[in-house]
């Protein structure tokens, strides 16, 4: 009679957040986070990633088990912080409870839930969210670690969590590859058009022999406005509804993408978080292309000034031309900063590996 096989040791993960990424959900960095590492995690683990949308839904995505419960209310009236109870059930299933969005009521409940229950909880910002429960109830303290995908996201949350370890991000290397041969001159902005964008910096950096795309959705009317009106008679081209396949593309064939984020908008209002980590960048770098950001937010801390793009500071147009026109007049120096940014991705940034970061943290 042979021995009982021991019980499987690996955690049960649940990841939640308020919206998935896609059609039916949101189209920001947040839920692109959340669905790719529990996607990754989910070959390493038993996974699942809880979410709320209009209807119920079970999909299986991979090994990842994903469950959208139906949004019941909204709290305080706000989209972005949906609740259904039927969450719960989900954070008894799981040994670790892994939180993207901390302002958010679910957050502050599954917190409380996982204290009593002795859940192991883990938590990761990505700068939206609701309520700040957590906060207003001091019970920061309660959750095991913030996981943060930056060291600047760290130092706008000192309350959260026993000890605080730095992550990063990660992009899925194998999709986001060369696909396209450079343009000469092509520059390229990839993003929603958001007044913390500073896209019109980067639309008068444009140097003479530039063209610049500027691909994403228009989630600012005004700001969206302001923007057409400011490109009128320069090489400047928006694409509001680009397929997968035809990012990629763009991605490839620019000499460099530039994410000119900035903690003063077009109005003069102030972006405390302007930019976590800055995704597209890493995006970017996956398809080998070099990449110039501003030093707002975390983004200094992925790009190698000098090797896999370049810094500038925010709001300056004449920063961002200078460095472009480099690209310009010397384009196998966009070529060898694009072929180092790739390089940088497979070492630092694949979402396994982000994903193997956070069980050995779990």
């Amino acid at each position: 009679m042979g021995l009982p096989s021991p019980p499987d040791a690996r955690p049960k993960v649940l990841h939640i957040v308020p919206w998935l990424f896609g059609r039916q959900g949101a189209y920001g960095g947040a839920e692109r986070y959340a669905l790719e590492v529990a996607r990754a995690m989910s070959s390493l683990t038993p996974t699942r990633l809880v979410s709320f949308g209009p209807l119920a839904e079970k999909l299986r995505l991979d090994n990842l088990d994903v469950r959208v419960e139906r949004q019941r209310w909204s709290v305080a009236g706000r989209a972005h912080d949906p609740i259904n109870l039927a969450f719960v059930r989900h954070c008894l299933w799981a040994d670790v409870i892994h939180c993207h969005q901390f302002r958010s009521t679910f957050c502050a409940m599954a917190t409380i839930l996982g204290r009593i229950a002795r859940k192991r909880l883990f938590v990761t910002d990505h700068r939206g969210g609701g309520t700040n429960l957590v906060r207003r109830l001091r019970i920061g303290r309660w959750i095991d670690a913030q996981l943060s995908q930056s060291e600047f996201a760290a130092r706008s949350m000192p309350y959260v969590g026993r000890r605080v370890e730095i992550i990063y991000a990660g992009v899925d290397h194998e999709r986001y590859r060369p696909t396209a041969k450079k343009e000469r001159g092509r520059v390229l902005y990839l993003g929603r058009l958001l007044p913390h964008k500073g896209v019109e910096h980067l639309i008068e950096a444009i140097p003479d022999g530039g063209s610049l795309k500027i691909v994403g959705r228009a989630m600012d009317p005004d700001y969206t406005h302001f923007l057409r009106k400011l490109a009128g008679g320069r090489e400047v081209e928006f694409h509001t509804s680009a397929s997968d396949k035809q990012v990629i593309d763009l991605l490839s064939s620019s000499q460099c993408l530039v994410l000119p984020s900035v903690y003063k908008d077009y109005k003069g209002r102030r972006q405390a978080l302007p930019e976590l980590v800055g995704l597209v960048l890493l995006e970017a770098m996956a398809c080998g292309t070099a990449v110039v950001c501003t030093s707002a937010g975390g983004m200094p801390e992925i790009v190698r000034n000098g090797k896999t793009g370049f810094v500038v500071e925010p709001g300056s147009a004449d920063a961002m031309r200078s460095v472009i026109t480099r690209f310009l007049s010397d384009p196998e120096l966009a070529v060898t900063m694009g072929r180092n940014a790739r390089d940088e991705v497979l070492r630092r940034f694949t979402w396994k590996g982000i994903a193997q970061k956070c069980l050995g943290l779990y």
